[in-house]
């Protein structure tokens, strides 16, 4: 297994970043994922590419995820109503309502009382979402991961969230969230 953890050393670059970075920091936990998720090398024979074997992922997919506010499908309203709502919004998504935006004062409220909690590398879960036609963000609801990357002050509300892989996902899956769809998940032993 000594050749493993060599090859592994060699798939994330960690010493190009200076220490302290959150690049650093990303790299460090890349490699970890990586090599906890490693089994094993296999070298070709004849000087073909390597071959790495890892280990399967045992996390189930969550339960199935209803909102918890009122959904008002376009195609079920009248022409008028229709006229109406793309009259005050010609850029209304999809065409159709989801849940209510925060003003200034309830995205500056929600930012301050995460702030003793959102951090770099703090585990989390994904408790809320807004509904989309094709249903990819309502697969995220339950799911845990761990805060990738905070915004800028233009995007104070929202982070970058690493998944953890389901069953056969084999790419990293990092999603562009809100907070107010996560919370931290303090103890996972308990959880």
């Amino acid at each position: 297994m000594k050749k493993a953890s060599m090859w592994a050393s060699l798939r994330q670059d960690v010493e190009r970043f200076e220490i302290g970075t959150d690049a650093r920091w990303r790299a460090e936990y890349r490699q970890a994922q990586y090599e906890k998720r490693l089994a094993g090398v296999q070298p070709d024979l004849f000087g073909g590419p390597t071959i790495e074997h890892f280990h399967q992922v045992t996390t189930e997919r969550p339960e199935l995820w209803t909102p918890n506010y009122e959904v008002q499908w376009f195609q079920d309203l009248s022409e008028e109503q229709r006229l109406e709502l793309l009259g005050a919004d010609p850029q209304t998504p999809f065409a159709r309502t989801t849940r209510k935006a925060f003003s200034k004062a309830e995205t500056d409220a929600l930012v301050a009382s995460a702030q003793n909690w959102l951090r770099l590398g703090q585990r989390v879960r994904v408790t809320g979402s807004s509904v989309s036609f094709d249903g990819e963000p309502e697969k995220r609801v339950g799911r845990k991961g761990t805060i990738w990357r905070l915004c800028s002050a233009a995007f104070s509300d929202r982070v970058y969230v690493n998944l953890d892989p389901l069953r056969r996902e084999r790419s990293e899956k990092v999603a562009f969230l809100e907070i107010r769809d996560i919370e931290p998940i303090t103890d996972e032993g308990k959880r």
